[in-house]
Parts: structure tokens; C-alpha cells; sequence
């Protein structure tokens, strides 16, 4: 096929003519759109050139291998007694057919392919333009139909274009962006590229060619992914409210929109104080449901991106200390992540930021984060990062382990922000917020920060309220609201009162005028989606709207990280539906209920997400896991049709990570739906060998909720097939060694807990000979060392070896030491470190030597006990230890 390249332009526009009238326009139109493609597309316009040339550039793109490619040509057309059109160059009788263009860039096997003609009746070339890239597509790769393919005409087959309009409007799209507001919201500041669809639809908007008697064509195929660079993009843009965007890109500025912060001002200092000190260790942001956690941390992360700070005007009128431009260094939504996925995203932000530099192997995990780290504070003690991280709860069952695995040892080198509701620990380990160890603590739950929010609330909802409507007392609302004690969470629902109030205004001198008043999250939901109905109009009606909509909207909650992508959340919709959703739908649904959706952005991609996990528990419960019942049935309807997209559009040749979303997540989906799915997701490998390191680790984490919910023996063949993969991994890649350890480890804890003690020891054992060398290398891996020790020794002593055991458990208590002396978090290991010495110790009769080591784990567990009662229940079985075991 030839040589490979991302994406190519291939333009041409022809001003000079031998047998027809000069044009003005057309080749600064290709000269201006190669411009507006530059850095993303490779490829010189062609301008006034003669026939020869032109094919010369034909038979050069076709072989080619391009990724993406867009066509432009502009000049002169005529329609040929055949009805095929024929485009005319510089030379005497110099022509070049429509049809041959098009066949010549089809055969490049482009997966993404857009073909822009603007000349006079371009129409007459669209449908055989379609055919002749589908026939390419069965032809040659990606060999399927499915493969996106786009022809854009600037007329119809019967109309002359006018010179230098259709051009216009092309260049101002590719310079401004659309004028519409739903158009803008697809175009949005979160999209780094858009769909090549995106700039055909643009093109089709009325609003785009007001006052100009001229209508493009537009006609595409097949699975369309991002493959043009948006001019709209702002990255590290912070998130918005849908419906805010919407009133933004029809009216200007947002009223209000800063007012979320009102009154909150001591809560804010406090943590801009938190920032600026300088200090390392973990702050927390705490409180129930809908206290404001996320509205005082996003205003600190909102203030200190400069766009944001543009927007808001001077510090002076914000009501709150200034962090600095910039002051924050990495962010990010913690819902649905787990350790490695944080690490990576966190990973991004800092090179971004100019904190770390890029890593040579690729995105960092973890460990290597965590180490990254270390080395960074080493050498510039004066520079203290900045991370903030928002919703650790919604993490779910990953966020113990992200708070222990990893906030905690990137604490002692960098300042650690977190925003979370806390989460019940059990009985041999604290809640998430004591988990964290933190240095400082808001708790939005105390009297003290109560009697804030209620004056926040009313300050808010007095100056978005004020002068809306002359029977409304934006006072007595607000004091009403304020000091309603049922409310459950409290600023969602007063953003929420406000917006409906500001459309829908109560007569306050009615009397009982308070019973309209929507107190309640779900009330003030269900009386939006009533509404909704009034206000369908759609090409595609459903038979129920209200239902449908709150599906459309119930379909985000099943999205992982900050959000869903439109075309993710439209695949989703479908299966939680069962009707053929598509995007205008989408647009319905927000145009309505868009003040209960968030538009933020991940990788460059716009993705949607809930206003609230509040909300989303109302449109469906968390799934509860039973011994019976172990895997959520809901979700595999959801993951059957995430993984048919992923199959779909890998079967069109596209690159495993094209498709952002599925890329990161879609592992996620398919351990969670249960090993049906990580079945069908292992089928998926076959046609990507990207994919296989997350087939390892689906199979891990399905034999972890296999062993939680007591299910040993079913633990097994995942966490075996998870080692020969990660085995055949680490063998071509070391970077795969830390995987490969943790395999270890978690095979032979399987082992042990199925009886196959004896199959056991030599994969603890292999475990620590791999811990080591990582160690050595990368000192945040000797918590993971240290960890593999003591479970060695554990191997060792239940297969008899009890003199073996000893050194091990000596090792991994001098590591212990180590840690928990740089910090305090590793406290509660160390207290384990030394007891599981001393019953070393004492399984080979060394019972004197025993009593030290377990005294000392007693009165370290007796301090942590002191601070924290979740630590009594260890407490308890220390001073058991010491009664039966070494005392004796």
C-alpha cells in the first residue's frame, strides 16, 4: 500500500483558467484551511495547477496509508453531457473528473475520510462519490463499510456556487467555530478534535449562512471518530453545567454562574491557605451528600485556570483569597478510576503543568508516579505540586486502595487535596477519611460550617433571584430555603430552585405560596422531567418522552471517569432504552434537563456526566453485591453494547485507543458485568494485542470480587490467566514487572486460601525476588516489598517452614520502620510488621524474643486507638495475641 502517515490534506484550488473565467477565491480558501489543519494534517495545497500535476498528486496520495484525510478542491465545475462532474485546472482543456478525485484518496485506505468540493453543481458528484468509497472499503482496509466516509458539496447538482461563500463560511467555522448553541455544545471547549460529521452538520446550520442564498450538500457512511482540530478547544477547561453552555452560547455570559461560592468564603481561604503554605500531606474537604465539597474545591481549581480567571475578572470582586494563576497542578473526578488510571491522568497534568517531564516508557502508574515524585522533591525542595481530587467516594471499591496505594505516598512530596464523603470502614480498617491520614480537615458536617452553608445558600439564592420577577420576593425564597432543615442536599438543590425559579417564578404574596417550593432533589427533578414533554420536537419521536428522557439521562450514570462521550452515552441510552436514541435526542434531553448535567472533558474529549451523585442515586441505586448475586446483571446489558462499539470500530481498523473512552474503560464495564464479559472481552484482543494487558487485568479484578464475597476457588483460573499473561508481558516489556509481581501475590494468596499451601511459596517467593529489583530501582515500590515479605512469611509458616518464616517478617518490619518514620500512614503496618514478628518469633520457640516486637505493636495500636476508635477492633486482637500466644 505504501508508506504510513497520520493524517494527510490534500488541497487544491484553482484562481487561473486557459478556457474559463478567473476565480478570486479558491486557493486562498485551501491556503486558509491548510492552515487551519496544520499540526494535525501533513500536506501543501495545490494552486493553480495544470492537469499533469494533479494527477501526479493523485497517484502519490493513493499510495499512501493515512489515518484520517480530508480532500478540498475549489474552482470551477461543469456537469458533463453524462451527468458526472468535471473540474477544471489551469491548462488548456485541462480537466480532471470529480469521480477520480475521490477514487484516487479512497484508495489510500483512509479510515476517515472527508471529501469537500466547492464548486458550481458539486451535487452532481455526491452519489457516486459514495459509491466509490464503499467500494474501496471492501476492498481494501479497514474491510468493512463501516469505515467513516463524508462528501461535502458547497451546491446542488442544478445550482452555481458563488465564488468565495461557501469558502467563507468553511474558514470562519475552522477559525470561530459554529454560531448555534447545540452546534457549540458539540463543538465544545472540551473536544481538542471534532467529528469530521461535526463540520458537515455546521455547514448544513442555517445560522451559519444568514443572509446567503446558498446550501451545501452533505452525505456520509459509517462510524465517525474525532479527526479535525477545534478551534473552540481550551485545555484544562474547567466543567460546566450544561445549561449554562446553552445560555452562554445563545446570549453571552452566564448570570450567576460564579455565585455557587457565595458566602463560602472562610471555606475557600482555608483551603487557598492549604495551597500557598507550601506544606506536603493530605487536606480533606468532608460531608454528607450536597454539602458543597465539590463547589469549595472546583472554585479553588476553577480560579486557578487562567481562561477561568479571565472569565471571572479581577480577584478583587471574587469575595475570596486568590490561590494564583495556575496554582494547581494536576486535578482530577475520581469516579470509577482506579489507581493506575488516577496515577496516569494525575501523570498527564503534571508534564502539562511543567512539574514532571514526560517518561520515555510511556504514561506513568502508580508506583512510578509515586517515585517520580520522590526524585522530583530531591531536587527542587522549594517546588511543592499541587493535587487536587475530587470525589474520592465515587471511586466505589477503588477508593480505599487509591487512598492507601496511592494519595498516601505521593503525600509526604506534594500538597494533597481531597474532596470526599466519607466512607464506613470495617472492622480491621478505618473509614475512607481516616484512611487518608490527613494533615487538616473541613468537615462540612459540623455546626459551625452548617450555620455557613445556610447563610451561603441564602446569599446565593437572594443575588440569582433578585429582580427576576416583580411577585417574587427573592428574600423571603431564600430565607425559606435557607433554613429548611429537610433538605438533603442542600446547594444542588438551591442551584436547582434557582434555575427553575428564574423560568418559572412563584407570586410570593399568595398565601401558602412556600408548598411550591421544590425542597427535594427528586421533587425538583420529576417536575423538570414532567416538563420536558411539552417541549419535544423531534424527527424521530418516542412514544413515551418522560420515561425516555430520564432513561437517556439514568444511561450516564453508568459512565466511569468524568463522563460519558456523546457517542458512548448514545450507545449506552440504546441498551438502557431499547430506542433507537441518537443524537438529536441527546440534544432534546439537554436542551430540558441540561441544569442536571455536567459538560467537563478527559483526553481531549468532551464526556457528560450527572450534576450529582446524589441524583444519580435517585435515578438508580448502587448495585449491592450479595454472595449470591456477585456481579450487577444491569450492568451487562450496558457492557454488551459498549464492547459492540468496540468491536465495531475495531473491526474498521481502528486503533485500540482512537476511541478514548472505550479505551480507558472498557475493561472497567466488562469486570464489573462479570466473566461473561471479560469473555467477551478477551475476543477483543484478538483483533487489537493492545488490549491484552487489560485483559489481565479484568481477570484480576473479577477474582478479587470472586474472593471478597467468599468465592476462593472461583478466584483462581482468572488470577492464573492474569499471571501467564502478565508473564508473557513482562517478558517482552520489563515495564510490566510490577504487574507480574502483584499476579504473584495474588495467585499464591489464592492458593493458600483454596489449601494448595505448598503451590504457594514459590510465588511469594519469585514475588519478593521481583519487589527487590523494583525496589532498588524505584524506592516507592518497597511499601509493595515490604507488603510481599510479610506474605511470604505468612507462605513459609503455613507450610511448616517456620524457621524460614522469621527473616522475612525481620525484613519486612525494618522496611516498615522506614516507611512509617518518613509517614505516618504507614503506622498501622508497622503495628502488623511487629506483631506478625513476634508470632514468628513464637512458632520457633522464641517466646522471649517475641514479647518486645508485640508489646510494641499493643502501644502502637493503643495510640492509634486513641486517635481513631476504628483502630480498637485491631487493638483488641493484639492484646488477644498477647494472652494466648506469647504471654502464655
Amino acid at each position: 500500500m505504501g508508506e504510513q502517515v497520520g493524517s494527510r490534506f490534500v488541497g487544491v484550488g484553482v484562481d487561473r483558467y486557459a478556457d474559463h473565467d478567473d476565480l478570486e477565491y479558491p486557493v486562498a480558501e485551501v491556503r486558509a484551511v491548510a492552515e487551519s489543519l496544520a499540526g494535525v494534517f501533513e500536506g501543501a495545497p495545490l494552486c493553480d495547477p495544470d492537469e499533469t500535476s494533479v494527477r501526479d498528486l493523485l497517484k502519490s496520495v493513493a499510495r499512501q496509508r493515512a489515518e484520517s484525510m480530508i480532500v478540498l478542491w475549489s474552482g470551477h465545475g461543469v456537469v458533463r453531457p453524462n451527468r458526472r462532474l468535471a473540474l477544471p485546472v489551469s491548462n488548456a482543456r485541462g480537466v480532471v473528473n470529480a469521480a477520480d478525485v475521490v477514487d484516487f484518496c479512497a484508495e489510500s485506505g483512509a479510515s476517515q475520510l472527508l471529501c469537500i468540493i466547492d464548486a458550481c453543481y458539486a451535487g452532481v458528484s455526491v452519489g457516486e462519490a459514495m459509491e466509490i468509497a464503499s467500494a474501496w472499503a471492501d476492498e481494501f482496509p479497514p474491510d468493512s463499510d463501516r469505515a467513516w466516509f463524508g462528501v461535502l458539496v458547497s451546491a446542488g447538482g442544478g445550482e452555481t456556487a458563488r465564488d468565495g461563500v461557501f469558502g467563507t463560511v468553511l474558514r470562519r467555522l475552522l477559525a470561530e467555530g459554529p454560531r448555534s448553541a447545540d452546534m457549540r455544545r458539540r463543538w465544545s471547549i472540551q473536544n481538542r478534535m471534532i467529528l469530521g460529521e461535526d463540520l458537515g452538520h455546521a455547514l448544513l446550520d442555517a445560522e451559519e449562512w444568514d443572509g446567503l442564498d446558498q446550501r451545501p450538500r452533505f452525505a456520509r457512511s459509517g462510524y465517525g471518530l474525532p479527526m479535525i482540530p477545534n478551534p473552540l478547544w481550551r485545555p484544562g477547561a474547567p466543567a460546566r453545567v450544561v445549561e449554562h453552555l446553552l445560555r452562554a452560547a445563545r446570549a453571552g455570559a452566564v448570570e450567576g454562574e460564579g455565585s455557587w461560592f457565595t458566602g463560602r468564603a472562610g471555606e475557600v481561604d482555608q483551603v487557598v491557605s492549604w495551597m500557598t503554605a507550601g506544606l506536603a500531606g493530605i487536606k480533606v474537604v468532608t460531608g454528607s451528600a450536597g454539602t458543597g465539597k465539590s463547589a469549595i474545591v472546583g472554585r479553588v481549581v476553577s480560579v486557578s485556570n487562567p481562561d477561568e480567571r479571565a472569565r471571572l475578572g479581577s480577584p478583587a470582586g471574587w469575595g475570596h483569597a486568590d490561590p494564583g494563576q495556575d496554582a494547581v497542578h494536576a486535578n482530577a473526578h475520581a469516579r470509577g478510576l482506579t489507581v493506575d488510571r488516577l496515577a496516569t491522568m494525575l501523570d498527564e497534568d503534571l508534564i502539562r503543568a511543567g512539574v514532571l517531564t514526560a517518561s520515555e516508557s510511556g504514561p506513568r502508574n502508580g508506583a512510578e508516579l509515586v517515585g517520580t515524585l520522590q526524585r522530583h522533591a530531591a531536587q527542587h525542595d522549594r517546588v511543592m505540586p499541587v493535587v487536587v481530587i475530587d470525589g474520592l467516594d465515587e471511586a466505589r471499591g477503588e477508593a480505599f486502595t487509591i487512598a492507601t496505594d496511592l494519595l498516601c505516598r505521593i503525600a509526604p512530596f506534594a500538597t494533597v487535596i481531597v474532596s470526599t464523603r466519607d466512607l464506613p470502614g470495617t472492622d480491621t480498617m478505618p473509614g475512607l477519611v481516616e484512611a487518608l491520614s490527613p494533615t487538616h480537615t473541613i468537615d462540612l458536617d459540623e455546626a459551625d460550617e452548617q450555620r455557613s452553608q445556610q447563610e451561603a445558600i441564602g446569599n446565593y439564592l437572594r443575588h440569582r433571584l433578585r429582580e427576576v420577577s416583580p411577585v417574587m420576593d427573592a428574600e423571603l425564597v431564600a430565607t425559606r430555603v435557607a433554613a429548611a432543615d429537610q433538605v438533603a442536599t442542600p446547594f444542588l438543590v438551591a442551584r436547582i430552585i434557582a434555575d427553575q425559579l428564574r423560568v418559572y417564578a412563584i407570586d410570593t404574596s399568595v398565601a401558602g405560596w412556600e408548598s411550591g417550593l421544590v425542597l427535594s432533589l427528586g421533587q425538583a427533578f420529576d417536575t423538570d422531567l414532567a416538563r420536558i414533554a411539552a417541549s419535544i420536537d423531534l424527527v424521530s419521536p418516542v412514544e413515551d418522552p418522560v420515561l425516555v428522557a430520564r432513561e437517556v439521562l439514568t444511561a450516564l450514570t453508568w459512565g466511569l471517569g468524568a463522563g460519558l462521550p456523546e457517542p458512548e452515552w448514545i450507545c449506552v441510552a440504546r441498551a438502557v432504552t431499547g430506542v433507537e436514541i441518537g443524537g438529536e435526542h441527546i440534544s432534546w434531553v439537554l436542551g430540558g434537563l441540561g441544569r442536571y448535567v455536567v459538560q467537563d472533558g478527559e483526553a481531549g474529549v468532551a464526556v457528560y456526566r450527572l450534576a450529582h451523585q446524589s441524583l444519580a442515586d435517585h435515578l438508580r441505586q448502587p448495585f449491592q453485591p450479595t454472595h449470591d448475586v456477585v456481579f450487577d446483571p444491569a450492568a451487562g446489558p450496558v457492557t454488551t453494547a459498549l464492547l459492540q462499539r468496540y468491536r465495531a470500530l475495531l473491526n474498521d481498523g481502528h486503533p485500540a485507543y482512537a476511541p478514548m473512552y472505550l479505551w480507558r474503560y472498557a475493561v472497567r464495564h466488562a469486570a464489573s458485568a462479570g466473566p461473561a464479559h471479560v469473555d467477551a472481552f478477551r475476543e477483543l484482543t484478538y483483533s487489537s494485542l493492545d488490549l491484552v494487558p487489560d485483559l489481565a487485568s479484568a481477570d484480576l479484578a473479577i477474582a478479587h470480587v470472586f474472593a471478597e464475597r467468599g468465592h476462593r476457588a472461583e478466584a483462581v483460573a482468572p488470577t492464573e490467566e492474569a499471571l501467564i499473561l502478565y508473564q508473557e508481558l513482562a517478558a517482552e516489556n520489563p515495564a510490566y514487572q510490577p504487574d507480574l509481581a502483584a499476579a504473584l501475590t495474588n495467585l499464591g494468596a489464592c492458593y493458600s486460601e483454596v489449601g494448595h499451601r505448598t503451590e504457594a511459596v514459590p510465588l511469594a517467593e519469585e514475588a519478593v525476588i521481583l519487589y527487590r529489583e523494583l525496589a532498588t530501582e524505584n524506592p516507592s515500590y518497597q511499601p509493595d516489598l515490604a507488603a510481599a515479605l510479610t506474605n511470604l512469611g505468612a507462605c513459609l509458616s503455613g507450610v511448616g517452614r517456620r524457621t524460614d518464616a522469621v527473616s522475612p517478617a525481620e525484613k519486612a518490619l525494618t522496611l516498615y520502620r522506614e516507611l512509617a518514620t518518613e509517614n505516618p500512614a504507614y503506622q498501622p503496618d508497622l503495628a502488623m510488621a511487629l506483631n506478625n514478628l513476634g508470632i514468628r518469633y513464637s512458632e520457633v520457640g522464641r517466646r522471649t524474643e517475641a514479647l518486645a516486637p508485640t508489646e510494641q505493636a499493643v502501644t502502637l495500636r493503643r495510640e492509634l486507638a486513641a486517635e481513631n476508635p476504628a483502630h480498637q477492633p485491631d487493638l483488641a486482637v493484639l492484646t488477644t495475641d498477647v494472652g494466648d500466644g506469647v504471654a502464655s
